[in-house]
């Protein structure tokens, strides 16, 4: 979680160097915006995941909540194929 804080003010740090050799301010390069918009997908992503996992395991703390987000974090997907745990579980709704 932290890292992603991190990058974000690298980000920022460049741009406002950037920002301060130009005259007419800042403009995000392509590449820049790819990024960003994979961050904050990735963000979206991860606060679902927290999302779920509340509704899941209601008392659960805010600390096992972590835990059980970290360890999705960083667990690899299934060879071969998208991890979609909801269709292995046989939810009706994620046909």
């Amino acid at each position: 979680m932290q890292s992603r804080r991190a990058i974000r003010a690298l980000l920022a740090h460049f741009a406002g160097r950037r920002a301060a050799k130009r005259r007419g301010g800042f403009e995000w390069t392509p590449e820049a915006e790819r990024l960003r918009a994979a961050l904050e997908m990735h963000e979206c992503g991860v606060q679902l995941y927290r999302q779920r996992m509340r509704r899941e395991h209601p008392g659960a703390s805010h600390d096992e909540l972590d835990a059980l987000v970290r360890r999705w974090l960083i667990s690899p997907p299934p060879a071969g194929r998208l991890r979609l745990p909801s269709r292995e579980q046989g939810h009706r709704h994620a046909r």
